[in-house]
């Protein structure tokens, strides 16, 4: 049997002792280490015959003497390093090195377990070659749970879906990896970096502060731009935003930790991209970015618990149109004291791609509705079509198999499309409003005049009526220019046979305006508040 722990004659006898009565029970390699250098004060049995030394020959070395000299890793905290036994084979373990309190001498205990090549692979990912998210997410949490200091850095890749959609997959693979390579060059020691997926990075900086963590996402921000990107003969230039957030006292919590750096580069973004920006709790944006992030896990209980109503608007006809008036579906989702307005909801289901199963969900529980309503008493229902249910290619189907499934008439159901969705994906607006128009359902461009080319898109969408923006309808009782713009309207939908519908009545007087101007429809508070028609 290997030799125990060999006492040193000086004040650290103490906790070579302590460090013996642990390292005796430990199944795994462990080591008292000493100063910078790592010097070996003492070591178990385990770790003795593991790399066949006995622990004589141990004492005094530096963990650095053992090293593969081709992998410098020893420094780290945590992560894996390549040991050479006394036969000269290298031994792969992952390390972990924390301190001994209160030693009043700078003592580490160091602890290990060897490495199968396939846990080594989970360290590392193969790819980009830095550490896996498992990896950096252990070093984390070790870290956090010692109550050290340092700061997380994370990266997104400004330009990676461009080169992906452009390109393919195989060019979005290579610029990760050429980014891995950069970022893994211009690591410093207490510097790591790690790939958390998609277009993600982190760099973990251990006892770094604020000025130190700035100048090293400086570095790597400057350094990429410079770089840039080359895939084919072509060169494409590179950006990355970045976030950083301290760890210890303000966030000490691993999940806590990356949402707060992920802000940070939301904010990044959204600030304009390649740019630098430190996560502040008291930060309005931030806060903001944290109440959108909150509200995906909300869209998420909402869509599986069902915890959304319908409310209805009436759209009032103004000149007799014998076919009376209709209503417009409005979405409220679930709150503490009530329902709430599909603001924050809307965005946060179109940030976290839910949208297009919010708005199935929405019409088919609509359809139920309008089933229970006897034929002569149902009015026609109009339901608010996302930009992510235009590109969405089943939909068409899976209104067919609702009205088929319920017997609703198709010719009771309109669909409603912002003209700014539609202009974003006007291909895909175009056949589906053709689908859906082929089935009997009829349509509306939703916000008309918002955008600058309004009265052309007109000739792309076969829509069956406008819904003029309420930025308009507002003022047309005393701007002029809101008048004949409004006009203007109405008279280019009757010349192509459409209906119009003006938004936002609030008062008398603007209703007044907007019948002598020819508007088909109105619908506002003035006419009708919205009321509760389904809940869950």
């Amino acid at each position: 049997m290997m030799d125990a722990i060999v006492p040193v004659a000086d004040p650290r006898a103490r906790y070579q002792r302590l460090a013996a009565t642990a390292f005796d029970s430990l199944p795994l390699p462990a080591a008292l280490l000493e100063g910078e250098a790592l010097t070996i004060v003492a070591a178990n049995p385990v770790l003795c015959q593991y790399l066949g030394f006995s622990a004589a020959e141990l004492l005094g070395r530096s963990l650095a003497d053992l090293q593969d000299r081709a992998h410098p890793d020893v420094g780290m905290r945590e992560g894996t390093v390549r040991l050479r036994a006394r036969d000269g084979r290298e031994r792969v373990l992952y390390q972990h090195l924390s301190a001994v309190a209160d030693a009043g001498t700078p003592l580490l205990v160091w602890t290990a377990h060897p490495c199968t090549p396939e846990s080594e692979t989970q360290q590392r990912d193969a790819l980009t070659g830095l550490f896996s998210r498992r990896a950096i997410e252990q070093r984390l949490r070790g870290l956090l749970a010692e109550g050290q200091h340092g700061t997380l850095i994370y990266l997104e890749i400004d330009t990676f879906k461009l080169v992906n959609d452009a390109y393919g997959r195989e060019a979005g693979n290579h610029l990760l990896a050429q980014f891995g390579q950069l970022l893994q060059s211009l690591l410093r020691n207490g510097e790591e970096a790690a790939y958390l997926g998609g277009d993600e990075f982190a760099l973990v900086l251990d006892h770094a502060d604020p000025q130190r963590a700035w100048q090293a996402a400086e570095r790597i921000r400057f350094q990429v731009a410079m770089h840039g990107f080359d895939w084919r003969g072509r060169s494409f230039g590179v950006t990355v935003s970045i976030g950083l957030v301290g760890f210890g006292d303000a966030v000490q919590d691993f999940t806590a930790l990356l949402a707060a750096a992920d802000m940070a580069c939301s904010n990044a973004k959204q600030r304009g991209r390649n740019r630098i920006e430190i996560y502040h709790p008291d930060d309005d944006e931030l806060q903001r970015v944290r109440g959108e992030q909150s509200w995906g896990a909300r869209v998420l209980d909402v869509l599986e618990g069902n915890r959304f109503a319908l409310f209805r608007q009436r759209i009032v006809a103004l000149n007799g149109d014998p076919r009376g008036d209709h209503y417009e579906v409005l979405l409220r989702p679930q709150a503490a004291m009530g329902w709430s307005a599909p603001g924050e909801f809307v965005a946060a289901a179109e940030r976290y791609g839910l949208m297009a199963q919010v708005d199935r969900r929405v019409i088919m529980r609509t359809l139920r509705m309008m089933a229970q309503t006897p034929e002569a008493l149902l009015p026609c229902m109009s339901v608010n079509l996302s930009g992510s249910s235009l590109v969405d290619a089943g939909l068409a189907a899976y209104i067919a198999r609702g009205l088929e499934e319920t017997g609703v008439r198709a010719e009771r159901l309109r669909f409603e499309v912002t003209e700014t969705a539609a202009i974003a994906n006007m291909q895909r607006a175009v056949a589906l409003v053709g689908a859906l128009r082929e089935q009997g359902c009829s349509f509306a461009l939703d916000d008309f005049g918002a955008g600058m080319s309004s009265f052309s898109y007109l000739k792309a969408l076969d829509v069956d009526m406008i819904k003029i923006d309420g930025g308009f309808v507002r003022g047309v009782a005393r701007d002029a220019v809101d008048a004949a713009t409004i006009q203007t309207i109405a008279r280019l939908a009757e010349l192509r046979g459409l209906s119009t519908v003006a938004e936002c009545v609030e008062d008398q007087p603007t209703l007044d305006c907007l019948r002598d101007l020819g508007i088909d429809y109105a619908q506002g508070f003035h006419l009708h508040r919205p009321e509760p028609w389904s809940l869950p």
